[in-house]
């Protein structure tokens, strides 16, 4: 007598799996947040090209900052309602509409409505990218809020210092950039749809279709304004060095101008995501106290670097500044996120974006207003006197229950 053995059938998953989604989702993000930084090491050349002052230059970053709270504010938690996908591919495809028009621009008008599409789509997608990185993360672990502020901070470095080297060394410089991420955009379509939906639960379309406004977890609004002061510290800094910071080090440097300027994005935030992929261990209240001293003391030789005009200094005081930016992020995007419900973490991450644009929109665009009035230098040191104070009190923030 013989004896057949069956074996179950296993059924085969479809697509890209969940642990592959996860670290996919993060590399999304990346490329959203090097489309965001650009432009930075342009803006020099379009006011060169098109003769605009400093405040109009902030006002253009401000344009995108604004369009992704407006996104943030309209459907923040869309995701949570809808799933991640059609969220996520939405943006994409918007997103590649922006950089064409960037890539055409031949006038000022253009950068503004370029850069409205552009924080249109990256506010669409970053409360999508946030909440997928929480659904796909191992379960008990806080690797989604790791992935999400690094993938945030190499994407940042990666932009800056890729188009400041081919606006350098490569013909067509405002268009060659712009180009390739299109190109990097539309891959990812195909990759998103082969994606497994992690939301359980989608609502029907009258229902989805209402706008979804950011959230504050339930009972928890005096803990995330405290922590928000955190996102506030770090975000300031992060709005001046993408508006202004390359005009200040261009001024220093005369080799090679247009890879300079797009040095310190790079370094701020490349080794802010360093950092933060350094010491994941960290706790959260320790990240942001520690993170604190440190951007303290770096602001100051900040200063010291634009009095001096000695841009070896400069470029110093930004990667202590990177390392400190790095641990306030990571501290308090760990601590805000933990306050929310599953059902609530897009919408959660929506509002954490909302302060963080505010926090980086409203002060570039008065110093470079001040700027203006006054002159660069005068404008340097009132941010790194204001940003100071914001990292004080967001140390003092972690003491408070």
């Amino acid at each position: 007598m013989t004896t057949e053995l069956v074996r179950p059938r296993v059924q085969r998953e479809r697509g890209l799996s969940r642990s592959g989604s996860f670290w996919f989702i993060g590399g999304i993000y990346a490329l959203f947040l090097m489309a965001s930084t650009a432009p930075s090491p342009m803006y020099s050349l379009y006011q060169q090209r098109w003769g605009f002052t400093n405040t109009v230059l902030t006002e253009v970053f401000a344009s995108y900052s604004v369009a992704i709270l407006v996104a943030l504010l309209l459907c923040g938690s869309l995701s949570d309602h809808i799933g991640r996908r059609p969220v996520l591919v939405g943006a994409l495809v918007l997103e590649i509409a922006a950089v064409l028009v960037l890539a055409l621009a031949s006038g000022v008008g253009w950068l503004f409505a370029g850069r409205v599409l552009q924080g249109l789509a990256t506010g669409a997608a970053t409360s999508a990218i946030s909440g997928a990185l929480l659904d796909f993360q191992r379960p008990g672990s806080s690797q989604g809020s790791l992935v999400n502020g690094v993938a945030a901070a190499l994407g940042m470095a990666g932009g800056s210092l890729l188009a400041g080297a081919l606006v350098q060394f490569l013909p067509g410089p405002t268009v060659t950039t712009y180009l390739l991420l299109a190109a990097g955009f539309a891959a990812a379509i195909p990759v998103v749809l082969a994606m497994p939906e992690p939301v359980a639960q989608i609502s029907p379309l009258r229902e989805a279709l209402r706008p979804r406004r950011p959230v504050v977890p339930a009972g928890q609004g005096g803990r995330f304004a405290l922590m928000s002061t955190m996102v506030l510290a770090s975000w300031t800094v992060g709005g001046m060095f993408m508006s202004l910071a390359p005009s200040v080090v261009k001024g220093m440097v005369h080799s090679y101008p247009n890879l300079i300027s797009g040095l310190p994005v790079a370094v701020l935030a490349g080794l802010g995501g360093l950092t933060q992929l350094l010491l994941a261990s960290w706790a959260a209240a320790r990240a942001v106290r520690v993170g604190a001293v440190l951007m303290i003391l770096a602001l100051a030789g900040v200063a010291a670097a634009e009095v001096s005009a000695d841009a070896a200094a400069f470029f110093a005081a930004a990667a202590l500044l990177g390392i400190g930016w790095g641990l306030m992020f990571m501290g308090a995007f760990r601590m805000l996120t933990g306050l929310a419900a599953p059902h609530q973490r897009a919408g959660t991450a929506a509002m954490i974006y909302v302060v963080a644009y505010l926090s980086a929109t409203v002060p570039s665009v008065t110093l470079g207003y001040i700027s203006t009035l006054t002159d660069l230098s005068t404008a340097t040191l009132v941010f790194t006197a204001a940003a100071a104070l914001f990292a004080a009190i967001a140390s003092l923030s972690t003491y408070r229950r």
